[in-house]
């Protein structure tokens, strides 16, 4: 009996050990980021969501293509925009290690006020750059390490500011197919960062 109560003891100890280890580390991490107040920013359109089904409604929506009108139809149709799993984990553990999240969208901020309300839990910006080859303005911005990204225009933006700039790939059924090369910039890339 005596042993059994010894066994569990040491068990108990061992494991609250591990888990004042981890926590320890978790603190360390999440002190050293929020103190030099680290930033990692992710593209919106195919890398953080698959965005084709809010582009098809605003084609559908019978205004001029890339019209003012248009963009107030895309940016608020993120309901019909799907999270990509994996690369969602990433921001949000990401935000648990204490880094600032910054979303960059090539978009026109047109009625926009709506999705940045969307993402605010997650990102602490949200920035519609207006163009694929601004976001290298935003990202020399704050303190910025990482940025991820699925198009060539991406990889280019980040290295332009020195930003370490990783591929996350696109969904196979995704509308846009220009500006998407993978590995030809030799940078690295997610794997399973499609779905």
């Amino acid at each position: 009996m005596l042993d059994a109560i010894k066994a569990k003891a040491d068990k108990t100890y061992a494991t609250s050990r591990k888990i004042f280890g981890v926590l320890s580390l978790w603190g360390l991490v999440f002190s050293v980021v929020t103190i030099s107040e680290f930033r990692v920013a992710f593209d919106y359109d195919d890398t953080l969501v698959f965005s084709t089904p809010a582009f098809a409604r605003a084609n559908a929506s019978g205004t001029q293509a890339y019209s003012p009108d248009y963009w107030k139809v895309v940016n608020n149709s993120y309901d019909l925009e799907k999270p990509k799993i994996l690369v969602n984990t990433m921001a949000w553990g990401l935000r648990l290690l204490g880094f600032k999240i910054t979303i960059l969208t090539s978009r026109p901020p047109h009625d926009g006020d709506a999705l940045k309300k969307e993402w605010r839990h997650l990102a602490n910006r949200f920035i519609f750059a207006n163009g694929a080859t601004s976001k290298h303005r935003y990202l020399k911005e704050g303190n910025h390490i990482l940025f991820f990204g699925d198009s060539d225009s991406d990889i280019t933006e980040g290295r332009k500011v020195n930003v370490q700039t990783l591929r996350i790939r696109r969904s196979p059924r995704s509308s846009y197919k220009e500006d998407y090369n993978p590995g030809s910039l030799g940078e690295i890339i997610i794997p399973f960062s499609e779905y």
